[in-house]
């Protein structure tokens, strides 16, 4: 029995030091609530989630900034691809939904593009980028969402309300590609419509709804005037479902293409001779897409910008991250079709004086104190009504 108790000497001693540590730890862990303050210690033992939280508030505002200090470009540098793939690690984590500093983050970015896109579009196009396959296409006289969605659940979107409105109400119409949720939703549809805007999208997606849009899509092109616009309507197909591609003709400020969720082996055979008949400036179209080579190929556009990453409705390995994007085009140079890649919010301005869709640049004038545009011996208010 003796043996039993002849425990040395350092042995004894550090065993109590470990008792005395964890006299200490534990009234500490159980003391603080998940609900107190972290703020004047930082010290998250035993609350996981919480230090991830305050992680994500800490990173958001700086990846923020690094955009915006580094906006989308054809070139892009080392800054803004650390900022993208930074931000690939926070929109890849399986609990970013539930985290606030993902939606502060988004309606920081939110805000940011509402205050630009009251600027005038002086030249060509300028594409700012919505979440999954969504952008708004503006020019001096159209302004043109596609595929403009809430995005998350029901009970907290994405995008809220207040900003799907300030965007239809700076937008002279919408266009939806296919049924899908992800480029489809009835509530930002009627809210266009309460606006007096006009809303085109595929045959039969929404009932009830019909006399106050315009349902378009068969088996051959259709064309659709849009005040400024000409708007070419190609019948793709999502799996069998109607997915409309999009070719929009901004008369002498651009051609762009909006391929929306193509998905279908017999579109292929018209889709390799799109460039015969038409000529593509920007080309949006889903990075994800299997044949991306053969999209490219087919409409030949002098610019690419891709769509849908970070899908955060998808499972964490099914969203395509910024940087899996980046790979795939490098693996297409052969093509030498320049790309931008963007996030949401961001904007990108298209001017290509080569290109046989853009006209001359116009100018800014002050005239009686006032600014205005003046292009081709008109003059245009910065929102593109006509003076004279």
């Amino acid at each position: 029995m003796n043996n039993l108790f002849s425990i040395p000497n350092r042995l004894l001693r550090t065993g109590l030091a470990c008792i005395m540590a964890i006299g200490v730890i534990l009234p500490v862990a159980a003391q603080r609530k998940a609900s107190s303050s972290f703020d004047d210690d930082y010290i998250f033992w035993g609350y996981p989630n919480v230090y991830l939280n305050y992680q994500a508030k800490v990173a958001y505002p700086l990846i923020n900034r690094m955009l915006q200090a580094n906006p989308p470009a054809v070139k892009i540098d080392k800054n803004r691809r650390l900022a993208l793939i930074t931000l690939d690690q926070f929109l890849h984590d399986s609990d970013g939904m539930r985290r606030d500093a993902f939606y502060t983050f988004v309606n920081t970015r939110m805000e940011e593009m509402l205050a630009g896109i009251d600027q005038p579009v002086l030249s060509g196009v300028r594409i700012y980028k919505l979440y999954n396959s969504g952008f708004i296409l503006k020019t001096l006289k159209t302004t043109i969402a596609v595929d403009l969605v809430p995005g998350g659940a029901t009970n907290k979107s994405f995008l809220t309300d207040s900003v799907i409105f300030e965007v239809a109400d700076r937008c002279d119409a919408l266009l939806i590609t296919n049924s899908d949720s992800k480029h489809a939703n009835r509530d930002v549809a009627e809210t266009f419509v309460a606006l007096g805007k006009k809303v085109i999208l595929p045959e039969g997606l929404w009932t009830n709804m019909e006399e106050d849009l315009l349902p378009v899509g068969s088996d051959t092109t259709q064309i659709v005037e849009l005040g400024a616009m000409r708007l070419y309507v190609l019948p793709g197909h999502r799996g069998n479902a109607k997915n409309n591609i999009y070719v929009m003709d901004f008369h002498g400020r651009g051609v762009v293409a909006h391929t929306g969720a193509q998905d279908n082996d017999a579109d292929w055979e018209w889709i390799d001779n799109v460039h015969s008949r038409y000529n593509i400036d920007i080309l949006l179209t889903k990075s994800q897409n299997i044949n991306l080579e053969s999209m490219l190929t087919g409409f030949r556009p002098r610019l690419v910008i891709t769509a849908h990453e970070n899908d955060i409705e998808s499972v964490v390995d099914k969203r395509e991250s910024y940087w899996t994007t980046q790979k795939r085009m490098q693996s297409l140079a052969g093509l030498a079709i320049p790309n931008v890649i963007m996030t949401w919010g961001e904007a990108y301005d298209y001017a290509d004086t080569g290109s046989p869709n853009i006209s001359s640049s116009a100018t800014k004038v002050m005239m009686n104190g006032t600014l205005v545009i003046e292009r081709k011996g008109s003059i245009y208010t910065p929102t593109g009504k006509k003076l004279k």
